[in-house]
C-alpha cells in the first residue's frame, strides 16, 4: 500500500504516453495528451516523459550521407590522421545561414541519453536553392 497522494495516471497511460512520444519524436506534450487521450495535465505529461529519461532536445542538424560519402569521408579523415604541424596552415571558416523563405524554426525531439546520433533523432539540414544569406 502506498501512502500519499495517488498517481494522476495508470500505468497502461504511461505505457501509451512513452509509446507516442518515441513513435512521433517531435510531438509536444499538448500533443501528446490529445494523442493518448488522458486528461491530466501537460505538465504531468512531462513528468511522465522525464521518468522514463525522454527528454525535449534539440535535434543535430545534418546533411544525410549516402554510403559512397561516408566512405570517402572516412578516407579523407585517415589521409589527414598524421598531420601535426600540416594544420597549422589550414583556415577554419564558421559560416552561419539565415532562411529568407519558410521558417525553419527551433524544432524539439524528445530523445534519451545515448539517443543524440540516432537516425530517427537527427533533422536533415536543407541544402536546397532556397533564399538565404550565408554570413
Amino acid at each position: 500500500m502506498r501512502s500519499g497522494r495517488p498517481r494522476g495516471t495508470t500505468e497502461r497511460e504511461d505505457r501509451r504516453i512513452r509509446r507516442t512520444a518515441v513513435s512521433h519524436r517531435t510531438a509536444s506534450a499538448v500533443e501528446i495528451r490529445a494523442a493518448v487521450g488522458t486528461t491530466v495535465t501537460q505538465r504531468t505529461v512531462r513528468n511522465r516523459l522525464l521518468d522514463v529519461q525522454l527528454r525535449a532536445r534539440r535535434p543535430v542538424a545534418c546533411i544525410p550521407l549516402t554510403p559512397r560519402y561516408c566512405r570517402l569521408r572516412r578516407q579523407w579523415c585517415q589521409a589527414r590522421a598524421q598531420w601535426r604541424a600540416e594544420w597549422r596552415s589550414v583556415v577554419f571558416s564558421d559560416e552561419s545561414r539565415f532562411c529568407l523563405g519558410a521558417s525553419d524554426g527551433r524544432v524539439l525531439i524528445r530523445r534519451r541519453p545515448g539517443e543524440r546520433l540516432q537516425p530517427n533523432c537527427l533533422r536533415p539540414r536543407h541544402t536546397g536553392p532556397t533564399p538565404g544569406v550565408m554570413v
